[in-house]
């Protein structure tokens, strides 16, 4: 694609203004196209005659914009995170373009699932057991989160869950398979908002793996993964993300003890977010760029992910 690969973003918040300066480092021919709010979706033709639309508005709105998009827009969709938030929204995923349409499940592309991966491929970690997750920070307690719309149950039904905790289910389904049944417990915490603060998903793999997630807005920071294979173990706990291998680790005694660190890396927060995120844009934009059209398990994945996190598997 020679020309300047025409944009326009539904939603201008601070995760518009991220994936914008994702572009940027990109170094990505761009053309930005303003959407009207007050209009609309077909009485705006600048808007249909884009090579992509970003979708990142609030939550409760992203279902209501894809649903608009699939009957005028023949150009290539990236929604954030969900695609939708209530049961009654599903049919609208049945409708869309899947070779045309990408989610912003970001963490697919971060280190911690590249690293996985890697170990994976070249230890014999054997069986996927258990995935645990723990990632929490105080943001209930603050005034910008009584201003967020993510605060608020009318426009967040299942709050931290959709804008936190869903990115690890996706993140577990993509690196242990298939959910055969999901459950949630919610809480709010700090009852600032009417949106559900605080979380714990419980998820049963088909390949008989287990996943538990503890999200929370309400209690201090924390940021700890822990998975286990069947012969070793691999912990992310904030800042350094270890393999521990083999189990067959003896002491002289023949007692069991904790095996030595097989292979380590650093991921900080801008590995996590930042570079991840650019990962992801970048992704989408070949292919836009080459106009080619998206795998089908990335879609499969996705939806997988959204179904989990209104507790259908």
């Amino acid at each position: 694609m020679e020309t300047p690969v025409r944009i326009c973003f539904i939603g201008d918040g601070s995760h518009a203004n991220r994936i914008k300066n994702a572009l940027k480092n990109l170094k990505i021919n761009c053309s930005f196209v303003e959407f009207d709010r007050t209009k609309a979706l077909n009485s705006q033709p600048d808007l249909l005659d884009c090579h992509a639309v970003f979708i990142t508005s609030p939550n409760n709105t992203h279902a209501m914009y894809l649903d608009e998009l699939n009957k005028y827009f023949y150009g290539y969709i990236y929604c954030e995170k969900p695609p939708i938030n209530k049961i009654n929204q599903i049919n609208i995923l049945e409708n869309i373009n899947p070779s045309k349409c990408f989610f912003g499940f970001n963490y697919r592309y971060s280190k911690i699932f590249s690293f996985v991966e890697e170990m994976k491929e070249k230890y014999n970690l054997g069986k996927e057991i258990n995935m645990h997750i723990h990632v929490s920070y105080p943001f209930a307690i603050k005034e910008a989160y009584l201003k967020s719309w993510k605060s608020k149950i009318t426009k967040s039904p299942l709050g931290v869950i959709e804008n936190l905790g869903i990115h690890y289910i996706d993140l577990a389904i993509n690196l242990f398979g298939k959910f055969r049944n999901v459950f949630i417990i919610k809480n709010n915490i700090c009852d600032t908002g009417s949106a559900i603060d605080t979380a714990t998903i419980f998820c049963e793999h088909e390949n008989n793996a287990s996943t538990q997630i503890f999200v929370s807005y309400a209690t201090l920071v924390k940021d700890e993964i822990y998975f286990t294979f069947e012969n070793g173990d691999i912990n992310y706990d904030g800042i350094t993300l270890n393999l521990l291998y083999p189990k067959n680790t003896f002491d002289e005694s023949g007692l069991a003890v904790c095996p030595s660190i097989a292979s380590s890396s650093e991921i900080g927060g801008y590995d996590l977010y930042d570079k991840s995120l650019n990962d992801c844009v970048e992704a989408f934009m070949a292919v836009v760029i080459n106009e080619e059209k998206f795998e089908s398990i990335l879609f499969e994945n996705s939806k997988m992910s959204t179904l989990a996190m209104l507790e259908i598997a």
